[in-house]
């Protein structure tokens, strides 16, 4: 086997790139893991983490993504005799030797340093779809040497890759991502709701948003989690079982289907922003502090808190799955108390300088949906209530209860 390759060297590393088909990865040369050439019996022999189930969503992506496509997999090569040959030519009056082939005997153990769960899903892939075998994925290929220096080098390398490596952040997901559904929609409620633009979101820093932040109504990530909660609720109504929605992150639906949901996301939340009073406020007024009196020191109203927020409109769907409208949902909640310094949510979520750092977000759906309507609460949610709301409070049940009641 040739493969065509560029030679080049960073640090102590030699290393050639070039691409192999999927069909040569699948081939028994190229294992998915060490473990397959030799088991490690002690921690020295460890060069990768396990490998997990996780290559079965790279195996799903290879099947259903028709625009696929996979960064290098770095493979270690170790035994056998591979060659480079140097192929010399002259272009711009300058000479490249760097350019080649590696020619493999076929005794050689190739294993991947970094792509080990790529290798695994391709492997499987192909099993199911023979036309992959024909596409080319980038690889680099390394000297692995077998000896314990040399097992203690590719760890350290192994290590570098996946320590050293920033993970995308969770904003630049949402703002990139084509194939979550969630993301889609989130990106088209931020181009065409105007509480969501501009300065009224914030993009990065996380889902808090700081109290000095006097402009912003929310962060990125929690109108996210509140898409996520519509698109779960509507799925779920479907029949289409929670094991089943990774697919509609991980895989891009139809525009059909996109549409579809987007349509039941963008009427809740045109409801909610038509029948949230402070919502209505928020957004005539045109001043940088215009979040001032709903988010500062003093606490402020419950919807300009992230954190409450997201069960703010989780409490509005058990509203609208017990038959309320839209409309009749955020009208219900927009007339239940929602300064966060008074009772219920004194305590609970405000201690009085600050956030509480440890809230339960199921208590603030609990109450929401409690105070809107007590027969709607089932039995085993109203005692979770009454047990977080007298812990939280350090008071005992009995006096939760009789607060609760009172509200």
């Amino acid at each position: 086997m040739k493969i065509p390759v560029i030679k080049g060297r960073i640090g102590s590393w030699i290393y050639y790139v070039g691409t192999m088909t999927m069909g040569q990865i699948a081939s028994t040369q190229v294992s998915a893991s060490v473990d397959e050439i030799y088991k490690a019996t002690c921690l020295q022999n460890l060069l990768q983490r396990n490998l997990t189930r996780n290559y079965e969503s790279i195996k799903e992506y290879l099947l259903k993504e028709k625009d696929r496509f996979f960064n290098a997999i770095i493979l270690a090569i170790f035994d056998g005799d591979p060659q480079w040959l140097e192929v010399e030519f002259k272009g711009d009056e300058r000479e490249f030797n760097n350019v080649g082939f590696l020619e493999f005997t076929g005794k050689e153990k190739i294993f991947p340093v970094d792509g080990q769960h790529r290798v695994k899903g391709i492997k499987e892939a192909v099993k199911t779809n023979k036309s992959l075998l024909f596409e080319s994925v980038p690889v680099i290929f390394i000297a692995h040497d077998n000896s314990d220096d040399g097992k203690k080098k590719t760890r350290k390398l192994f290590s570098t890759l996946n320590r050293r490596a920033k993970p995308v952040g969770q904003e630049e997901n949402i703002a990139l991502d084509e194939d979550d559904i969630c993301s889609i929609i989130t990106r088209d409620l931020i181009q065409n709701i105007p509480l969501f633009q501009g300065e009224n979101l914030t993009i990065k820093g996380g889902k808090p948003v700081s109290s000095s932040n006097t402009e912003a109504f929310t962060s990125i990530i929690t109108l996210y989690q509140c898409v996520e909660s519509i698109v779960k609720w509507q799925l779920k109504k479907e029949g289409i079982t929670a094991s089943k929605y990774k697919d509609y992150i991980l895989y891009r639906k139809d525009d059909a289907t996109i549409e579809k949901y987007k349509g039941i996301v963008f009427d809740i939340m045109e409801a909610f922003i038509k029948e949230t009073s402070v919502i209505q406020k928020y957004l005539s007024d045109s001043s940088n502090k215009r979040a001032s009196c709903f988010r500062n020191a003093e606490g402020g109203n419950l919807i300009f808190r992230p954190v409450a927020l997201t069960e703010y409109i989780n409490a509005a769907i058990e509203l609208i799955e017990s038959g309320f409208t839209y409309k009749e949902a955020f009208e219900q909640l927009d007339k239940l108390p929602q300064d966060i310094a008074l009772k219920p949510w004194a305590g609970l979520l405000w201690d009085g300088t600050k956030m509480r750092v440890r809230i339960s977000k199921p208590a603030i759906k609990y109450l929401l949906v409690y105070m809107c309507d007590k027969n709607l609460l089932e039995q085993k949610d109203y005692e979770k209530l009454i047990l977080i709301y007298s812990t939280t409070l350090n008071i005992d049940k009995e006096e939760a209860e009789q607060i609760i009641q009172n509200l």
